[in-house]
């Protein structure tokens, strides 16, 4: 991984969604700093700029109010348990994600899960640079205005492909349970899991979620309680 090239994307994905990246969006340097000099450790690269481009920011941070949202660790309160990094957590749920600081992959380690604090840790992103751009889509998609999901049939991922850019590059969105997607010029992005062959877009105007609908002849359903003018 190159330095700096997940800032680029993760400025991309909050430009998409909220029209503007700033930098009080992002925590300053010396933050990123004293929680390494705390730890004893350099933080992963990939977690570094995540901090840099939306450390203070609340949506992306997953301080929004939104369920189902991943809650990440502000700089002062990263802890390393038992050998463990542990930078990540559900809003809803006990779940927990982590790095090792001894990974031979830093800095773009491995993440791993578990269910909840005392529960055995599984290798669940092959890079920690992945995991943070998706994770930073789908916050971005729950916190805009209008949003759609469906259920994709086999072949349906193509279609989406062929209407919306992988934030970053394919690659880039690969190595775990997810994908997310991006249309600047429309302010819509996508997110889409493996698991549950579920898409969630998002969209900042009405009218982008509908001319997506329109070409992409899904059967969106408005999602979540917020509003959308997609129907199937």
């Amino acid at each position: 991984m190159e330095r700096g090239v997940i800032e680029e994307w993760l400025r991309d994905v909050m430009a998409t969604a909220y029209g503007e990246w700033t930098p009080e969006s992002g925590c300053a340097g010396a933050e990123i700093t004293t929680a390494e000099e705390r730890l004893g450790i350099g933080l992963p690269q990939a977690l570094r700029d995540y901090y840099t481009v939306a450390g203070r920011h609340a949506e992306l941070m997953g301080a929004g109010g939104y369920e189902h949202t991943f809650r990440l660790r502000a700089p002062e309160h990263l802890a390393v348990e038992d050998g463990w990094l542990i930078f990540c957590g559900e809003n809803r749920w006990p779940a927990q994600w982590s790095a090792r600081p001894d990974d031979v992959g830093w800095p773009d380690p491995r993440v791993h899960g578990r269910a909840g604090p005392g529960e055995r840790w599984f290798s669940e992103f092959r890079r920690l640079s992945a995991f943070l751009l998706n994770v930073a889509c789908k916050q971005a998609v729950m916190s805009l205005p209008y949003q759609a999901t469906c259920r994709l049939r086999k072949g349906q991922l193509e279609t989406v492909e062929s209407l919306l850019e992988y934030v970053g590059s394919r690659e880039a969105c690969r190595g775990g349970d997810w994908l997310s997607f991006i249309d600047r010029p429309a302010r819509i992005l996508a997110s889409y899991s493996h698991i549950t062959s579920t898409v969630r877009v998002g969209a900042a105007a009405p009218d982008a979620l509908a001319s997506f609908h329109e070409r992409s002849g899904l059967r969106l359903k408005a999602a979540g309680g917020r509003s959308a003018t997609a129907r199937p």
